[in-house]
């Protein structure tokens, strides 16, 4: 009600992993592939993000929480709910140059402010809700290819990689006073990548309703 900034709490999804694998086709729907995670991921409720890079697929992965506050749950559970123009209208993004050239720096912003997602990247949603036979994932693919302010950054920050330590963090806006207070929903925190390290993506077979990963490699 006063709009008084207050700091974040600890980010109730805890980060599983990253993944940064190469490919000349970044692929939407990464939590398809048998791969990623290293072959875990169905092994816990997922929630994530799947930036899709002229040059691979960067993916982070964040355990869904069970003991989240109840502000953070009717978010969470607003979010899950929602369709995508609600969806796009909550998904918060906040990178934070921990260290780095200044030309980095410039580039990504004071990390002060976190902004939406959706006004200058589009977004895409793969929701597989939990039963009591599976675990959920929640998949957000950031379309970055599709964006020329996001792959304008990413240039610069492509060269200065092993130089850098970046910190991302996703927040859900909270639009009305029972979702007060606004707290960073996962964070996780990259440092010194080496690209020239980093995996290329297997090729399956696969198709668009394949969710457990269950197909042939080649």
């Amino acid at each position: 009600r006063d709009r008084v900034k207050v700091p974040s709490g600890p980010s109730p999804f805890k980060c599983r992993g990253v993944d940064l694998w190469l490919t000349d086709n970044p692929e939407r729907n990464i939590s398809r592939f048998p791969c990623v995670l290293g072959g875990k991921l169905r092994e816990e409720d997922t929630f994530l993000v799947n930036f899709l890079l002229p040059f691979g697929n960067y993916v982070m992965y964040f355990s869904i929480s069970d003991d989240m506050p109840a502000n953070v749950a009717k978010v969470w559970k607003n979010f899950v709910n929602g369709d995508q123009m609600y969806r796009d209208a909550r998904l918060k993004l906040l990178p934070i140059v921990v260290d780095g050239p200044w030309i980095v720096k410039k580039a990504v912003g004071p990390g002060t402010a976190p902004a939406l997602l959706s006004q200058s990247i589009p977004l895409q949603y793969y929701f597989t809700h939990a039963t009591d036979k599976k675990k959920g994932v929640y998949e957000i693919d950031v379309i970055i290819t599709a964006s020329r302010i996001a792959k304008g950054i990413l240039n610069v920050v492509k060269s200065h990689t092993k130089r850098l330590t970046i910190a991302m963090a996703f927040i859900l806006e909270a639009a009305t006073e029972p979702e007060l207070p606004e707290i960073v929903l996962a964070s996780c925190q990259l440092h010194s990548l080496h690209l020239e390290l980093c995996p290329q993506l297997p090729k399956y077979f696969l198709d668009e309703s394949s969710e457990d990963g269950d197909l042939d490699e080649f």
